[in-house]
């Protein structure tokens, strides 16, 4: 409607130039502002096709990546059981007898770890960096990490990432797009951290989960507070695939 209405007053003012109403100098001006609107048009479509395709870009990812999540749901099925007393020999092979006591470990599929919930404030507000609590922990586990990477070759880690319900609004201007974005972010924090402490990082990786794998249902403060953690698991190769949803408690 806009390059009609352009045209026609093109036409007009070609019309009165003509008649002698309109000065050369007038048409000219008229003709470059034609022109300006012109060019403004053309760059404002290539924009609006531009913004086009990026939203469509970051829709398919976020379809891809739930169709993922959803894909390990699937596996879970096919994870092999382990009793109580299979799981507790696997700490004292993997993390050492003491473990227990100080540490709340978790099973995940024929992986076992240890949990750290957000009781103890594992980042610090609206972000991905550690806190002080939380650093001194890590660099405790990460010794005992790099000793039993070092005895056993087919040992990994994998680190991850869990957030509550609570939308990242304020977060967004980071580039934070979602709390799965925001789980591997602080998955990746710990990583790093680890790594910074003597844990070999090509023996470390890392998933990062969001809001979707909830250890409470609830919505209270002490629900979500449980809900964000990070899990820190020991096993092989096929051990670490994932595994049972979302990670039981198997000791403390």
């Amino acid at each position: 409607m806009k390059k009609i209405l352009m045209s026609l007053v093109a036409l007009s003012t070609i019309g009165l130039l003509g008649s002698g109403c309109v000065s050369l100098d007038e048409y000219n001006r008229v003709q470059k502002h034609l022109d300006s609107e012109m060019e403004a048009n053309r760059a404002l479509g290539a924009e609006n096709v531009r913004l086009g395709d990026e939203v469509s870009k970051l829709r398919n990812e976020r379809t891809d990546l739930l169709d993922s999540i959803e894909q390990m749901k699937a596996e879970i099925a096919k994870t092999p059981e382990y009793t109580g007393e299979d799981m507790l020999q696997k700490i004292k092979d993997l993390w050492g007898k003491d473990m227990g006591g100080s540490w709340e470990m978790v099973q995940s599929g024929g992986a076992v770890g240890v949990r750290m919930d957000d009781s103890g404030v594992l980042f610090k507000s609206g972000s991905w960096d550690l806190t002080d609590n939380t650093k001194k922990k890590l660099t405790e586990l990460a010794g005992i990490i790099s000793s039993k990477l070092k005895t056993d070759a087919n040992l990994f880690v994998r680190v991850d990432g869990h957030t509550d319900t609570d939308p990242v609004k304020k977060l967004k201007a980071q580039g934070i797009m979602d709390n799965v974005h925001l789980s591997a972010m602080r998955a990746m924090a710990v990583k790093n951290f680890l790594s910074s402490q003597g844990v070999p990082a090509d023996r470390v990786f890392v998933a990062g989960f969001g809001e979707y794998w909830p250890i409470n249902s609830g919505s209270s403060a002490k629900d979500k507070q449980r809900n964000r953690r990070v899990e820190v698991y020991l096993g092989d190769a096929d051990a670490l695939s994932i595994g049972a949803l979302p990670g039981a408690t198997v000791s403390k």
